[in-house]
């Protein structure tokens, strides 16, 4: 198998436990792309949620944000591919959240919004089941939410659902099956995330693939979440990191080391150059 093209999850994956891509990694961007292979990030943050070190870093060329909803150019911030949900989903999504209060994070336009109620029980301490440091960092807080989401109904990149424990989050499971036409998967334990109909890694790089004249068996990808497991899938060689949950093991070719001990490197070095 002849690898052409790499696609990493971020958080949990290429991103250490300190949120830094390691210089190990980043010379094995390199290394890669010396041998024309083409190195994408697929994330589940928005473009305005991404650690500027990205768009500084050698080798890396692609970035798909919002599971797959849009695919840009890490150089030139360019948009290649776009998937946002549909607006008649994204009614159904409001007319069956809202009356129920539900705290919610809108994408458009490549940034994310939260309420300002959220926000500061966030910042104050009263919610905890939330990474205080990267909702502060990359949530612009906004009065109306919910009136946010329908203004910009025909751009909806993504809608998470943030729950505080997991019987709220089954409720909400079970609710989100009533509506047609998304998709939801999840990247922790807590939340769900709103996708349209046919949005997700693997859809974008099918597409990515496609432009740049690929086969999915050229395809190489990393990942650790449930939001992952549909381009693990879809590639030439799935691969899982050591510190992925259960479910994306199972689904993966081979488990790499995980985050924290340069398993995305280890994967490129051993599978790639």
């Amino acid at each position: 198998m002849t690898i052409k093209m790499v696609a990493l999850d971020l958080d949990g994956t290429a991103l250490n436990e300190r949120g830094k891509l390691s210089e190990r990694t980043k010379a094995a961007f390199r290394a890669a792309q010396e041998k024309g292979v083409h190195i994408v990030i697929a994330t589940g943050r928005c473009e305005h949620s991404l650690p500027q070190e990205l768009f500084e870093t050698e080798g890396l060329e692609y970035l798909i944000t919002s599971n797959g909803a849009r695919t840009i150019s890490a150089a030139t911030e360019q948009v290649y591919y776009e998937n946002y949900i549909d607006p008649a989903a994204i009614r159904a999504v409001y007319d069956l959240l809202k009356p129920r209060g539900v705290y919610i994070d809108v994408f458009f336009d490549g940034r994310a919004y939260i309420s300002n109620l959220e926000y500061e029980a966030i910042r104050v301490g009263e919610i905890t089941t939330r990474n205080r440091n990267y909702v502060l960092n990359t949530r612009q807080p906004v009065t109306n939410i919910y009136e946010l989401l329908l203004e910009n109904q025909d751009h909806i990149e993504n809608i998470n659902i943030n729950c505080i424990n997991q019987e709220e989050k089954r409720y909400f499971a079970e609710l989100l099956k009533q509506i047609d036409h998304i998709t939801v998967t999840q990247s922790t334990p807590l939340n769900h995330e709103i996708g349209g109909e046919t949005t997700s890694k693997a859809d974008a790089l099918s597409h990515l693939l496609n432009m740049l004249g690929l086969k999915r068996e050229e395809l190489m990808v990393c990942g650790d979440s449930p939001n992952d497991i549909a381009m693990i899938r879809y590639a030439g060689l799935g691969v899982a990191m050591g510190n992925a949950e259960a479910e994306v093991m199972a689904a993966a070719d081979v488990v790499t080391a995980p985050n924290d001990e340069d398993g995305v490197a280890l994967a490129i070095e051993r599978y790639v150059l």
